[in-house]
Order: structure tokens, then C-alpha cells, then sequence
């Protein structure tokens, strides 16, 4: 069987819309779907909710130990390929779920299983392979075709959760996850002819190792500040938004004693995540990624002191700050590190960035929960100095010089 190489054609016209698309199918139908799934399964197996959420969180650090090395395979053939059988294996996992709805699958071990499934799958089509194949494809546009990516991703919970619910609701478990896993299969087959259009084929040879060597000790000590701190800021903010997300509704019931408003009000985030991803798309390209990020960095902890106060006005106007800001963030973790490192090995230093930040976000929500169930006072403050760290950190990549060429030649620049 032949093989595919990383090779593409100069600056190619990248299926960025393809792309975008794919990452409300991605993570809607392989993340954020759990939402109401978590409630199925545990129906169907009688498990609890919180052990279907201790699997999730278990598949989400299967997905940041792969990191590496899917990273490496993105380097090797092509990060459209590594996305199509991200899918195939996704789908696989979803569609397992839904056999739990029957006698002989409802066993916890198989239930696992399939969750393995579903983190592979997701290590292997989300944000980072996406980002990598934006890069690959057309590198001195990468920052704009990144923030197009955001873009539709920001309402991949939305749409899943519209979509979900009414086919849990009226068809049930097993035809919910073959309706998701069929979508995913499509998917998968739209990506497979995508790679083969954009992505040049090659022989087994030359997949044997990356064309390009990447090792810490061949790094520059500005390449190797800018994984060290990419990858701290990262974790930090990603602990906080994973534990903050799935406790504001908690948060704001407990401030105005109003379930209804606590949803409308936990709810702001989302959209105003797009709001974030959309400035930063049609204004973001005239300014330093680094200080649109740093900006966007110092909005989170203003929004955690104005959710501090007891004002409907304080509390509207955090969670547009809190959505806003990591809107400008998503665009910037995955532009900033092709500043330092060129398309040939943005994968593999990109999945070092990207570890401990997965880790974090699967490790968010029990700290999170912890805090919060001590003192909801503790649980901000916690979270307000996790938003100072990582500011911190992004804030030093101001001292790093970028070194990619693509990104700081003077024409280069203005394309991106």
C-alpha cells in the first residue's frame, strides 16, 4: 500500500472551510456529546455519571500521553492523513457506546474500551492535527486560517447539543451513536479524498523517519523558552478553563438562586468565544500574535474579579471577558509556535505544547470540583492566580525573538 509524505505543493489554497467544519464534528460529537450521553450510558450500564466522567477524563490523558507521537506521524505523512483515520477511530469508539445499550456490551471493560477509542480519536482529529494541517498546507497564512478554524469550532457545543438531545430523546442510545458514528465514517472518507488532493504520495521509504530531525538538544535556547513556556502558560490556562466551565452554572445558581438565569449566564462564554476568534481573524493579522494573546491572556483574571461581585451587569460583563478572552487564545497557542518553528516539524513541537495542556484539561474538572466543594471564594481565587501564571508566561514570549523566516520576512509578515 502506498504511503503519503508531508511534501505539498508551495503554499497551497488549504481547504480551511474543510478544516473548520471538521472541528464542530470533532469535538462536538467526540466531546462535548458526553453531555447528555454521560446520562444514557450510565442509565444503560447503571453506572454512575461521575464514573462515566472519570473514563472521559481518563481517554483525554490517553489522548495528551499520544501527543508525541501522533505528532511525529503528523510530521511523517501529512496531517490530513493522521486526521481521516483520527475519525475512522473515533466513529468506531461512538459506535460502541451504542452497543452498551444492549445485554451482552454492558460491560464496564468494554465501556472503556471504547473510550480509549474516542481519545485516540481525538488526539487525532482536533484542534492540534487542524492546526498542523492549516500550517503544512499554506504556511505564511497560517495565522489568519487558524482563526478561521476557531471560528466554526466555537459553536461545535452548541450544535451537538441541539442535535443530541432530541435524538437521544426519541430514538434512543443505540440509534444516537449510529447516527454520530455515521457522520464521523463520512467524515472520515471527505478527509481521505481531501489528503490524496493536498498531500502528495510517496513511497514506504520515505515515511521511515521525518525528513526534517527534531531533537531537544539540536533546539535553539530561543526554540527550547518558547515549548517551555508555551507549554506552561498552556497548562494553567487549560486547568482553569476545564474546572471553571463545567462549575459556572453552579457558580451563578448559588449567587442568584435562579437555575434558569445561571444556565443563561454560564451559557454567554460560548458565544462570545466566537465574538473573540472573529476580531482576532479580521483584526488580529495587523498586530504581534504575541501581544493579541497577551491581551487576551489579561482578560480571563478581569473576568474572574468581576464575576467576584454580586451585580447581574458584573457578572454578564465577566463572561464575555472570560469567553472573549480564551476565544483570542485558541488562535494564539496554535499560530505562536509556528512563530519559532517552521511547517516541516510544527507537529512534533507542537504536540510538546500541547501535552501538558490536554493533561490539564483533563485534570480541570476534579480540581475544580475539589475547591469549589471547600469554598467557592477559594475555588476563584485559585483560579484568578492560575490566570496570573499563565500570563506570566505568555507574557515572556515577548522577550523570545521569533525564528521561523516565513513569519518575520517583511513580505512573509503581511501575508500571515
Amino acid at each position: 500500500m502506498s504511503q503519503i509524505s508531508t511534501e505539498t505543493r508551495p503554499f497551497q489554497k488549504a481547504p480551511v472551510h474543510l478544516l473548520g467544519i471538521s472541528q464542530i464534528i470533532a469535538y462536538g460529537l467526540l466531546f462535548y456529546a458526553f453531555a447528555p450521553l454521560k446520562i444514557y450510558l450510565a442509565s444503560a450500564t447503571g453506572l454512575n455519571q461521575s464514573f462515566i466522567l472519570t473514563i472521559l477524563s481518563a481517554s483525554l490523558i490517553l489522548q495528551a500521553i499520544l501527543m508525541p507521537i501522533i505528532g511525529s506521524w503528523c510530521d511523517r505523512i501529512g496531517a490530513l492523513h493522521i486526521m481521516r483515520f483520527g475519525f475512522f477511530i473515533g466513529a468506531a469508539g461512538i459506535f460502541g457506546l451504542g452497543l452498551v445499550a444492549m445485554p451482552f456490551f454492558q460491560h464496564w471493560m468494554f465501556l472503556c474500551a471504547c473510550f480509549m477509542l474516542i481519545g485516540i480519536g481525538l488526539a487525532m482529529s482536533t484542534y492540534e492535527m487542524a492546526f498542523s494541517a492549516a500550517v503544512q498546507l499554506n504556511e505564511p497564512k497560517s495565522r489568519r486560517n487558524i482563526s478561521f478554524i476557531t471560528f466554526y469550532g466555537g459553536v461545535a457545543s452548541s450544535l451537538s447539543w441541539m442535535s443530541i438531545h432530541p435524538l437521544l430523546s426519541y430514538f434512543g442510545l443505540f440509534a444516537a451513536c449510529s447516527v454520530i458514528a455515521l457522520i464521523l465514517t463520512i467524515t472520515g472518507i471527505v478527509f481521505r479524498q481531501a489528503a490524496n488532493k493536498y498531500q502528495a504520495r510517496t513511497s514506504k521509504a520515505a515515511i521511515a523517519q521525518p525528513k526534517t530531525p527534531f531533537s531537544w538538544s539540536a533546539l535553539t535556547n530561543t526554540e527550547k523558552g518558547a515549548l517551555i513556556l508555551l507549554a506552561c502558560s498552556g497548562a494553567s490556562e487549560y486547568i482553569l478553563f476545564a474546572a471553571t466551565t463545567l462549575l459556572w452554572i453552579s457558580w451563578f445558581e448559588l449567587k442568584f438562586d435562579n437555575l434558569a438565569l445561571a444556565v443563561i449566564l454560564a451559557s454567554t462564554y460560548g458565544p462570545f468565544q466566537t465574538v473573540g476568534r472573529l476580531i482576532e481573524m479580521v483584526l488580529g493579522h495587523k498586530y504581534d500574535a504575541r501581544l493579541t494573546g497577551l491581551i487576551a491572556c489579561l482578560f480571563v483574571p478581569c473576568a474572574l474579579l468581576c464575576l467576584l461581585a454580586d451585580t447581574l451587569y458584573m457578572s454578564f460583563l465577566g463572561m464575555v471577558l472570560f469567553g472573549m478572552g480564551h476565544g483570542v487564545l485558541t488562535v494564539s497557542y496554535g499560530f505562536i509556535t509556528n512563530l519559532y518553528f517552521r511547517a516541516e516539524i510544527y507537529g512534533r513541537a507542537k504536540a510538546i505544547t500541547a501535552t501538558p495542556r490536554v493533561i490539564g484539561a483533563a485534570l480541570g474538572p476534579s480540581i475544580g470540583g475539589i475547591l469549589f466543594a471547600i469554598d467557592t471564594n477559594l475555588f476563584i481565587g485559585a483560579m484568578v492566580c492560575l490566570s496570573l501564571l499563565a500570563t506570566i508566561f505568555f507574557a515572556s514570549l515577548l522577550f523570545l525573538t521569533p525564528t521561523n523566516k516565513v513569519h518575520i520576512t517583511k513580505d512573509s509578515a503581511a501575508k500571515s
